[in-house]
């Protein structure tokens, strides 16, 4: 009697517990910085990697245009059919600090600030949380294309340009004020 006492209040928690976290089997991308069991080469801005394993860190090396390509967004889509709601997130060491559902099946990661980014040569992870194929979420291995946007910098010719250009409205913009006085 006294065991029973005991164990149906820890049952009740339990159960109120898995109800308040429905979705704690659910599916979840997260990027880190690295340290892992399969190791993957970018080489182009969209790349399809396939038999990537779900039960480990898996690292990425950016050595898209030969290691010369700074990435600040990322769009990993789930090509293999999986069970529940995805959701995205950020482990530690992410060199992207934005994380966020893009759709159905994919997350984007984003270096919102330009001062964090996938830098030529360097390695970030992903992980595919909860790669329960029976519980939902991800089969054991799955397939994933990952989609880089650059963003581009203005390179210094555009930039004088702009700056001529600028100067030069600023001087039209006081003539006309200038005249505007004189009458």
């Amino acid at each position: 009697m006294k065991i029973t006492r005991l164990l149906l209040p820890a049952y009740i928690l339990l159960v109120a517990a898995s109800s308040a976290f429905p979705q704690s089997n659910d599916p979840k991308m997260v990027m880190g910085g690295g340290g892992s069991c399969q190791n993957f080469t970018e080489t182009s801005l969209t790349q399809t990697f396939t038999g990537v394993d779900t039960g480990c860190i898996v690292d990425f090396k950016n050595e898209i245009n030969d290691g010369t390509v700074t990435l600040d967004l990322l769009v990993v889509n789930m090509d293999t059919a999986f069970t529940g709601p995805l959701s995205c997130g950020l482990g530690p060491n992410s060199p992207l600090n934005t994380a966020l559902l893009s759709s159905p099946t994919s997350c984007t990661f984003e270096d919102e600030t330009e001062l964090q980014s996938i830098y030529p040569g360097s390695t970030y992870s992903l992980t595919f949380v909860n790669a329960c194929a029976v519980c939902g979420g991800f089969p054991p291995t799955v397939d994933v294309t990952l989609a880089q946007a650059v963003i581009p910098t203005p390179e210094p010719t555009s930039m004088l340009l702009l700056g001529v250009g600028l100067m030069g409205m600023l001087a039209a913009s006081k003539s006309r004020g200038l005249r505007g006085q004189a009458g």
